[in-house]
């Protein structure tokens, strides 16, 4: 009876539920919906989102001490965690559960209330989906790492994307995989330190002459101009897309 209730009540929280009853119902079960909660969807390749494949998530998460309530719901395992989770974590827990990493998990974005948790569900599915149409499909993958991503809407946008991406970062990707070395990670991690050399010289492990090698290289491979305030826009963009997709 109690399952049934906690099953019952994760479809009505998901779908919209007034706080109050949502209160109240969670208490019923032991479960305090107060503080802030996260939405996590959970599928594995090749098994079915049956009572065994639920009954494992629910054990791996209780094994993590994430406080949750567990729900089967289209095809996965839904959870309304307790606080921040531990998605890496979670996704591995699983996995020896089940014997199998051959999975994928979306984690929504924080809701401060039960009347937020439909679009932390919905922003879990956001994120499980573009794990799943990464180049690295198994694994954890949170709203907020999003990025562009964010703004697209479910099935949509992808081909554009990935066309943005291949009209900017396409010359170096061809020659990272023809020449086996990594003016893209260069790039990337050039952007996200601020265009700082030290600390991106630090952060790759290499010696700043290197640093200014490749970062020549890039310019004369990829024919853009590193100082043009547009061309940093798009090519930093287009390199927190590549990180996304699997990188």
């Amino acid at each position: 009876m109690e399952l049934r209730l906690r099953r019952e009540l994760v479809d009505d929280l998901i779908t919209g539920t007034d706080d109050a009853s949502a209160y109240a119902r969670a208490a019923a079960v032991g479960h305090d919906l107060h503080g802030p909660h996260y939405l996590a969807a959970v599928q594995w390749t090749g098994r079915p989102a049956d009572d065994t494949f639920v009954q494992a998530v629910g054990r791996s998460a209780a094994g993590l001490r994430m406080r949750s309530l567990l729900a089967r719901r289209s095809g996965m395992a839904v959870l309304v965690l307790q606080g921040r989770p531990q998605a890496k974590a979670l996704h591995e827990a699983v996995g020896r559960e089940l014997g199998s990493p051959t999975g994928s998990i979306g984690v929504g974005g924080r809701c401060d209330t039960p009347s937020e948790i439909p679009r932390s569900f919905q922003e879990a599915l956001r994120a499980l989906e573009v794990r799943q149409r990464s180049q690295s499909p198994h694994g954890a993958t949170t709203f907020d790492e999003l990025g562009l991503y964010r703004i697209l809407g479910p099935g949509g946008g992808y081909r554009e994307v990935e066309q943005f991406v291949r009209e900017w970062l396409g010359p170096l990707l061809d020659y990272d995989a023809a020449h086996h070395s990594d003016l893209v990670q260069t790039l990337s991690q050039y952007f996200e330190c601020g265009g700082n050399y030290d600390a991106t010289a630090a952060a790759l492990a290499i010696h700043r002459s290197t640093l200014r090698y490749r970062l020549q290289r890039i310019r004369e491979v990829s024919g853009s101009d590193l100082g043009d305030v547009d061309s940093r826009l798009n090519l930093h963009v287009a390199t927190r897309v590549w990180k996304v997709l699997g990188g």
